[in-house]
C-alpha cells in the first residue's frame, strides 16, 4: 500500500468501498539508517541528507544545554560540576559516532551523578572532571 501511495495512484479503502486519490500527496519520512529501507521503496524517495552536528556544535550543546539542564534537575549549582577543556573534548570524542543530543544528555547525567555522589559521600564541595575521570565515568 505504501508503494501505491508513493506512486500517486491512490488506494482503495475497503471499509468505505471507494478509491481515494493521492495525487499531490507527498509523504515525508525520516530514517537514521537508509540501508534498512528496501530498494523499491527507496527509489521513490527524494533523499535529503542532513549532516550531524559538528564537534564544536556538540561542545556548545553539551555545555550550554545538556549539562545545565541535568544539574538543574539534580538541584546542583553550576560550579559544583565542571569540566576541563580536555574533559569536554573527551566527552565529544566518545560520542563522535552518535547523532543528535540524546547521548550527550545521558553523558551529562552520568557525569553529574558522579559529581553528586562525590559531593555527598566524599564531602567535597565541587568536582572538576579531567579526561581520565570522564573516561572512567563514561567508559
Amino acid at each position: 500500500m505504501l508503494l501505491t501511495l508513493l506512486d500517486n495512484l491512490g488506494f482503495t479503502d475497503n471499509y468505505m468501498e471507494c478509491m481515494i486519490p493521492t495525487v499531490g500527496v507527498y509523504p515525508i519520512a525520516t530514517a537514521n539508517d537508509k540501508s534498512q529501507i528496501s530498494a523499491p521503496l527507496m527509489s521513490r524517495f527524494a533523499v535529503i541528507d542532513i549532516p550531524d552536528y559538528t564537534e564544536e556544535e556538540k561542545k556548545i550543546i553539551f555545555l550550554k544545554y545538556a549539562l545545565p539542564k541535568v544539574l538543574k534537575r539534580m538541584s546542583m549549582k553550576t560550579d559544583e560540576c565542571t569540566l576541563t577543556d580536555g574533559a569536554l573534548d573527551t566527552v565529544i570524542e566518545m560520542h563522535r559516532g552518535t547523532s543528535g543530543i540524546r547521548d550527550l544528555e545521558q553523558a551529562a547525567e552520568h557525569i553529574a551523578a558522579n559529581a553528586l555522589y562525590q559531593i555527598e559521600v566524599d564531602g567535597v564541595s565541587k568536582v572538576r572532571f579531567d579526561e581520565e575521570m570522564v573516561r572512567r565515568v563514561l567508559g
